[in-house]
């Protein structure tokens, strides 16, 4: 009996993603080479990864529109795209000082007056860091797709440090703002270019 649904299954996603940041002076990646060697898979340059992470790796991108209407028609004739915006959010499972500081927009980290210490310290940023950001995910077939953001900012969001006795390990709630890159030559890749291996 034929199948009246359409489905390839080796096109379903599902797992774990890999994100990664560099600073916003990185050369702004255009291919998954640029971000991570495809053989060892390790970092280049100063890409730097954000480790394990809990619930997943968000990526949203939503806009608002305007619609057109006119007296003669009891409804919308037309609408037209404004406002976009992009986002990519996770829970960082690694709590370390450095991911703190890019949760948080903390100070640098500094070696501390005691010995063997670190230093870090927060307050009101009263502005955000940028940097270069990626979301690298492996299909089962090995092949890689590459998310790849020009220019990423924090996003208010609350976080919470839980110290208790049992229940889940701690997470470091991180999301941010993905801003467009008016330098892009085609606009509708001024959020972000997505790479995919063959």
């Amino acid at each position: 009996m034929a199948n009246f649904f359409v489905v390839d299954q080796t096109k379903l996603v599902k797992g774990a993603a890999r994100i990664m940041y560099a600073p916003s002076a990185e050369t702004d990646p255009v291919k998954i080479g640029d971000v991570i060697d495809t053989s060892t898979y390790a970092a280049q340059g100063t890409w730097k990864d954000l480790g394990a992470t809990r619930e997943g790796i968000q990526i949203t991108v939503n806009n608002t529109e305007s619609g057109f209407d006119v007296d003669q028609v009891a409804g919308l004739i037309g609408t037209s795209p404004e406002n976009w915006e992009c986002s990519v959010s996770t829970n960082l499972a690694e709590v370390t000082l450095e991911h703190l500081v890019i949760a948080w927009e903390g100070a640098s980290i500094t070696s501390g007056t005691g010995p063997s210490e670190r230093i870090t310290g927060f307050a009101g940023a009263t502005s955000y860091t940028e940097r270069r950001l990626a979301v690298m995910f492996q299909k089962p077939d090995d092949k890689i797709v590459g998310y790849l953001f020009h220019r990423a900012v924090r996003a208010p969001q609350e976080g919470t440090l839980n110290f208790q006795k049992g229940g889940d390990a701690q997470v470091i709630p991180v999301r941010f703002n993905i801003l467009a890159d008016a330098t892009q030559s085609d606009p509708l890749t001024a959020f972000f270019l997505v790479a995919e291996q063959l």
